[in-house]
């Protein structure tokens, strides 16, 4: 139990700091040339994203937990593959949009993203049932975003 335990917290801390030191990188683009674009109206105010992004990556973290604990059997081998796949894409595209501001770039980046994602939810709803349930609202949500996303690339 303690193990498990451990393997959460461990799990959960990587990816909450790792998505921590992201969003501090971007800091100085989103205070200055990010709110220069412009938006759709339903862009939310600033402080939703923090608050939304730490309870996904939360559930994110417990995702890949639970896949990482089934790591030896043969699906879970190729669900973690396409859950480190999303990852990458996930923190890539900060810095692309933010730092670069390549945003065409950053909308492939995000469809990637959600493709990957789905593809992960479809591969583990049977056999990693959590893994799943537990990425069901970030994908909600990467929608969401590659919609505010995209209206940024057309109205600039």
């Amino acid at each position: 139990m303690l193990k498990k335990i451990v393997g959460i917290f461990i799990w959960v801390v990587v990816i909450e700091l790792i998505s921590y030191f992201l969003g501090n990188a971007v800091q100085g683009d989103i205070n200055t040339w990010y709110l220069s674009l412009e938006k759709s109206s339903l862009t939310p105010p600033a402080i939703v994203f923090p608050l939304v992004w730490s309870v996904l990556y939360l559930m994110i973290a417990l995702s890949g937990w639970w896949l990482w604990e089934h790591r030896n059997h043969s699906t879970a081998k190729m669900c973690l593959l396409f859950f480190s796949i999303q990852m990458l894409l996930n923190w890539s595209w900060s810095p692309l949009f933010f730092n670069f501001h390549f945003i065409g770039m950053s909308v492939i980046c995000i469809l990637l993203l959600s493709f990957f994602t789905l593809i992960t939810i479809l591969q583990t709803r049977h056999q990693f049932k959590f893994s799943s349930i537990m990425l069901m609202p970030y994908f909600l949500w990467l929608l969401f975003a590659s919609y505010l996303n995209i209206v940024i690339w057309i109205l600039n």
